[in-house]
């Protein structure tokens, strides 16, 4: 890192809470089922990070979906606003019912917070998601200096929107601040603002594990996974890869 680091904006789902993203992946995946729309957990990760809006239409152009519409006399611009609706009363379900710290949280905010180093939030879910994740943190005495959804601005990820946002609001220079994301669409976020970032590969959508599963995941085949996500972050021209928060810790204190 060439300059002084004032900021640090994470990501939130599967970087801070929620191991594996499981809670986005089941409301995907039930929300779909509602319509009898057979859903591959692949097709939801390929996009993972961006508004939940734009997923599901994303998801309704696939030909694979396309084709059991059309099986099913569905037309995508009938079935798209029932989607988004039953997604949300769903989803604030699901990230009430399986809300977790990732291993490292409090470790890693509290340094931040010695250090005088700001914190700010991006999120891909809508704004009444992200209150009520922000309330459970007040609960941990962790207030973020601000924090930014979707819902808020006129372009999600991929797009630099969010990030802008928060430099703007916080007054902070993007050669000062620093995006940490377990998805490639938030890295490019963080790349499209012209911010540094960081990449984690063994949390979020990149190990669809809770934190118990994980510890009986061989070490070998951990590092493979590691290795093999390295490299598509690598291809987005990600600064920094770690495989969680705990390096990132690691990382910071020796800088």
């Amino acid at each position: 890192m060439k300059n002084i680091l004032k900021l640090v904006i994470f990501d939130i789902s599967g970087t801070l809470i929620d191991h594996g993203s499981l809670v986005t992946v089941n409301t995907f995946k039930k929300v779909f089922k509602k319509f009898k729309i057979h859903i591959k957990p692949e097709l939801i990760i390929k996009d993972m990070g961006i508004d939940k809006n734009t997923h599901i239409k994303k998801i309704l152009n696939e030909k694979q979906i396309i084709s059991q519409l059309d099986k099913l006399k569905i037309k995508k611009s009938t079935i798209y606003k029932k989607m988004c609706d039953k997604f949300n009363r769903i989803l604030i379900k699901e990230v009430k019912n399986k809300f977790d710290y990732i291993d490292g949280f409090d470790e890693l905010i509290n340094f931040l917070r010695n250090k005088k180093i700001k914190i700010a939030l991006t999120t891909g879910y809508p704004r009444n998601i992200l209150d009520y994740i922000i309330k459970r943190f007040k609960k941990k005495k962790f207030y973020p200096d601000y924090s930014v959804s979707a819902s808020d601005v006129k372009r999600g990820r991929p797009h630099k929107d969010m990030v802008i946002k928060i430099l703007k609001t916080l007054n902070i220079k993007k050669e000062n601040a620093i995006k940490i994301d377990d998805s490639f669409s938030g890295i490019l976020e963080g790349k499209n603002a012209n911010v540094q970032t960081i990449g984690l590969t063994l949390t979020g959508i990149n190990l669809p594990v809770t934190q118990n599963q994980k510890k009986k995941i061989p070490k070998k085949k951990l590092n493979k996974i590691h290795n093999n996500i390295s490299i598509k972050f690598k291809d987005i021209k990600t600064d920094y890869i770690f495989k969680d928060i705990n390096d990132v810790k690691k990382f910071l204190k020796k800088y």
